[in-house]
């Protein structure tokens, strides 16, 4: 059984800038091996494989799960069937992170490539080989179900809590434990439809571009400290930026690594234009900020809890 706290962070500027009067985290990156939603569940799936010599996972281009696999695995290959995602300099820095691993042999293309070559290699029933099932996902897990039961009754029934939807596999645990739940849509937009339709409490079907969820977690950034990605956090983000009327209290659940170095020269114009035409342009939003100018009022997590440690 896994020891892995559950940290809790309240950012009373955060909750300021969204406009709502009381913002959590469940800072999911914080967790070992750089973190991440699937972080729990993948600590079970590497006790489980530690004899396997090699993984395959068919996801997206500079996975992070290939990336905590080859970290959980060290003595295992892991075959990544990378598919282009149009992540921009987010995407870039992913897949230099995972080309600096010996263990990780990595192939990118797209969509209807990797799907293809990944199951023509399933098909040769290689021995000493297991394949995951599509994007990594790992189907309910009694660990991450615990700790997700942990944060639904001590925030209690007031909080609306939000998550980035992949695989779907988190929502679908959030949603076990309270009906106060949605999940942001952040694939391209034939995924966004079919997971609209088979998943419930799903939101965003309308995703901002790249270059505004980008310029948002820029900004979020000097609020919080912390650079998450402009892909799934982005969307998560924009999203809630663009509501006119947010519940009062919301749990933001940060799945996504912190502080990749994604901010390159293809993002040097986003420093350039100021939230105000970011928000008249792309209509992200649609409240005035009441937030100071004065940057010592962004002083990121004002209150850390960490929940009782033990079996998550």
């Amino acid at each position: 059984m896994s020891s892995l706290a559950v940290q809790l962070e309240y950012t009373p500027a955060l909750a300021e800038w969204l406009g709502v009067q009381k913002l959590a985290m469940v800072r999911e990156d914080l967790l070992p091996d750089g973190g991440g939603k699937k972080r729990r569940a993948l600590e079970r799936f590497a006790e489980q494989h530690r004899r396997t010599g090699h993984i395959h996972l068919l996801s997206y281009a500079g996975s992070h799960t290939a990336y905590t696999l080859s970290q959980l695995l060290p003595a295992a290959t892991i075959h990544l069937y990378g598919t282009d995602y149009g992540g921009g300099a987010y995407q870039t820095a992913m897949v230099a992170r995972l080309e600096n691993l010996t263990n990780i042999l990595q192939r990118i293309g797209s969509t209807w490539e990797m799907t293809r070559l990944f199951r023509k290699t399933r098909k040769q029933r290689l021995p000493n080989h297991f394949f995951m099932n599509i994007g990594g996902s790992l189907g309910a897990d009694p660990v991450t179900q615990t700790a997700v039961a942990r944060v639904v009754t001590h925030l209690g029934a007031e909080f609306q809590h939000v998550v980035a939807v992949a695989s779907g596999d988190l929502l679908t645990a959030i949603a076990r434990e309270t009906t106060q739940v949605s999940g942001i849509l952040t694939q391209p937009l034939a995924i966004r439809l079919v997971k609209s339709l088979s998943l419930a409490h799903t939101q965003g079907l309308y995703r901002a571009s790249l270059l505004t969820r980008a310029a948002l977690m820029h900004e979020i950034s000097e609020i919080t400290g912390n650079l998450w990605d402009p892909i799934f956090m982005g969307a998560v983000f924009s999203y809630l930026k663009r509501q006119r009327d947010l519940p009062g209290k919301i749990c933001i659940w940060v799945t996504c690594p912190r502080n990749i170095a994604w901010s390159g020269d293809e993002n040097a114009q986003l420093r350039q234009k100021s939230v105000v035409k970011i928000a008249r342009n792309d209509q992200i939003s649609r409240r005035p900020s009441s937030i100071s100018a004065d940057k010592s009022h962004f002083s990121g997590a004002e209150k850390t809890e960490k929940l009782s440690k033990g079996p998550t």
